[in-house]
C-alpha cells in the first residue's frame, strides 16, 4: 500500500531515508546477482581497486599459469 502523500508531507524527512535505503538496496541487490551470472565481472572490479600495498609477496614456489611470465624450467 502506498505512502498517503499527507503522511509522506508530514514525515518526509523518515520517508525519504526509507526510500533511500530501499533504492540502495535494489542497486546492490541488482549488482550481486549481475556478478553472480558473471563472475569475471566481479574479478575486474576487485582488480581494478587493488593496489600494490593490498598484494602478497610471491612465494618461491609459485609458477605462474601464463607461459609468458615462467623462468626457464618452470613447469
Amino acid at each position: 500500500m502506498p505512502i498517503p502523500k499527507n503522511k509522506y508531507i508530514e514525515l518526509k524527512a523518515f520517508f525519504d531515508f526509507q526510500r533511500k535505503k530501499e533504492f540502495n538496496k535494489e542497486k546492490l541487490k541488482a549488482a550481486v546477482e549481475h556478478i553472480a551470472l558473471h563472475p569475471d565481472a566481479l574479478f575486474e572490479e576487485l582488480w581494478t581497486k587493488m593496489t600494490e600495498e593490498d598484494m602478497r609477496p610471491v612465494p618461491s614456489n609459485w609458477v605462474p599459469q601464463d607461459d609468458k611470465l615462467k623462468i626457464e624450467g618452470e613447469e
